[in-house]
C-alpha cells in the first residue's frame, strides 16, 4: 500500500496539495519537474530545498522531495557507493541524503539492465555511501515522526512552474469538460443502477459501466487531460470521452426509467419524475423538457404536497415545451411533480431585468458600457461587492512563452 504522491512529470503543485495529502493519510511527495523552471523561484534556486517538509494551507505537513533528479537517469554498472556525483549532492544536503529517480520517464518503459546491475552491485558496494533500493515512500517512513527531525527545513507556499506547461489548468478545455462530465455522470449512473437492481427493476450493468470507466480514465494522463498533448491526440481523446458519456447516459436513463415505473405517478396533470444523484438534498431551479399534446401558453407546477412552485416557460415549439422550475429533491432520491396546463405560473415579484442589469430580492448586478460587471449590490447585507473603478472583466491569457511544450 503506497503512502505517498509520486508525480515526476507534472507541471507545478498548489499549496493545497499537502493539506489534501495529509488528510488522505499520505505522508510524502516527490517530483523532479520543478528543475524544469526557466527562472529561479526561491532566491537563486528553483526549489526551496531538495528534501524537507511541506506545510499546507491548514498547517498539515508532509515530507517533500522537491528534486528527485532526472527521471531518465541510467547507470552503467558502476558502484554507486563510490559515486562522486552522488557525494556532491549529499554534501549539500542538511540530511546527508539524496533521493534519486532512475529509469525511463515520460515515454514509458523501465530501468535498463545496466542500471539494475549497478544498483544490485551498489547495495554491497565498497564506498562510503550507503545505497538503498527502496519503494518511493520508504524515505518518508524512515523520518516519521517528522517533529523529531528539526534538521528538516520547512516550506509553506506554492510550488509553481513558470513557463513549461503554464496554462495547463485551462488549455484544451473540452478535455477537462468531458472528463468532469464523465466523472459526474458515471457516479449518477452507478447510484441509480444500484437502486434499480436492488428494487428488482433492472439488472446492474457491470460490464457496460466498467468499459465506460476504463475508456475515459485512460485519458487522465498528465499530457492528455492537462491539455499538453499534440492537437492530433485530442481527436482520439474526445472520441473516447464522448463514447463513455453516451454509455453512462444510457445506463442513467434506463435505470431511472426502471425505478420510475415503480413510483406513484398518479397526478392531475403530467407527472414529472426528478432524480437527485448527489448525497445531499437539493433545492434549485432546473430546466426540463415536456411533450405537450398542444401548444401551451400557460401552465403551473405542483410539488408532491400539492403546493404550487415557481416555474416559467423558456420555449414552446411543435409540442415540446422547455420549462424552468424550482424543485426540491431528497439525497440520492426521487420525487414526483405535477405539471398542469392552464392556470398561471407563480411569478417572481422581485425579478427585474434591463439591457444593463438584473436584480432580485437578494442581488442587483449592473454592467458598464464595456459589458463588464461594474456593480454587485448585496441587498441583504447592504454592501457593494465591486470596488469603484474595478469592474469585473473576463480574464484572457494572451501570452505564452512556452514554445517547446506549450499548454
Amino acid at each position: 500500500e503506497g503512502t505517498d504522491i509520486f508525480l515526476p512529470d507534472c507541471f507545478g503543485f498548489g499549496w493545497t496539495l499537502p493539506t489534501i495529502a495529509a488528510h488522505s493519510g499520505l505522508i510524502g511527495f516527490s517530483t523532479q519537474k520543478l528543475q524544469w523552471r526557466n527562472n529561479p523561484f526561491y532566491g537563486n534556486s528553483k526549489i526551496p530545498f531538495e528534501i524537507g517538509l511541506w506545510q499546507g494551507v491548514d498547517g498539515a505537513k508532509i515530507m517533500l522531495v522537491a528534486d528527485a533528479h532526472n527521471y531518465t537517469t541510467r547507470w552503467r554498472e558502476e558502484d554507486l557507493s563510490q559515486s562522486e556525483y552522488l557525494r556532491r549532492i549529499i554534501d549539500k544536503s542538511p540530511t546527508n541524503t539524496v533521493y534519486h529517480y532512475y529509469g525511463t520517464g515520460d515515454t514509458g518503459g523501465a530501468p535498463t539492465i545496466t542500471s539494475v546491475r549497478a544498483v544490485e552491485r551498489s547495495l554491497k558496494g565498497e564506498g562510503d555511501i550507503k545505497i538503498i533500493s527502496a519503494t518511493s515512500d520508504q524515505l518518508y517512513k524512515d523520518y516519521l515522526p517528522y517533529d523529531k527531525h528539526p534538521e528538516l527545513p520547512l516550506f509553506n507556499g506554492e510550488l509553481l512552474m513558470d513557463i513549461h506547461g503554464t496554462g495547463c489548468y485551462t488549455s484544451e478545455a473540452a478535455m477537462k469538460l468531458y472528463n468532469r462530465r464523465n466523472e459526474l455522470l458515471a457516479d449518477a449512473a452507478e447510484r441509480t443502477a444500484v437502486a434499480a437492481d436492488w428494487l428488482g427493476a433492472l439488472k446492474y450493468p457491470t460490464n457496460t459501466l466498467a468499459e465506460a470507466w476504463k475508456r475515459f480514465i485512460w485519458h487522465q494522463f498528465h499530457d492528455d487531460l492537462t491539455g499538453t498533448s499534440i492537437p492530433r491526440a485530442y481527436e482520439f481523446s474526445w472520441n473516447d470521452e464522448l463514447i463513455s458519456l453516451k454509455q453512462f447516459s444510457n445506463v442513467l436513463e434506463s435505470s431511472v426509467g426502471a425505478v420510475s415505473r415503480g413510483l406513484n405517478t398518479q397526478v392531475k396533470g403530467i407527472p414529472l419524475v426528478i432524480y437527485n444523484p448527489i448525497a445531499s438534498p437539493v433545492s434549485e431551479a432546473i430546466e426540463i423538457t415536456c411533450k405537450m399534446p398542444k401548444a401551451v401558453n400557460a401552465f403551473s407546477v405542483y410539488d408532491e404536497n400539492g403546493k404550487q412552485v415557481p416555474a416559467q416557460i423558456l420555449s414552446s415549439e411543435s409540442g415540446t415545451v422547455k420549462i424552468l422550475v424550482a424543485i426540491s429533491a431528497p439525497a440520492c432520491g426521487y420525487v414526483v411533480y405535477d405539471v398542469r396546463t392552464g392556470g398561471n405560473p407563480k411569478p417572481s415579484a422581485s425579478l427585474k431585468a434591463t439591457a444593463t442589469g438584473i436584480e432580485n430580492s437578494i442581488y442587483k448586478v449592473i454592467l458598464d458600457k464595456n459589458g463588464d460587471i461594474s456593480s454587485i449590490t448585496d441587498k441583504r447585507n447592504q454592501k457593494e461587492l465591486v470596488k469603484d473603478g474595478k469592474s469585473v472583466r473576463l480574464a484572457l491569457f494572451t501570452e505564452n512563452e512556452s514554445f517547446n511544450w506549450p499548454a
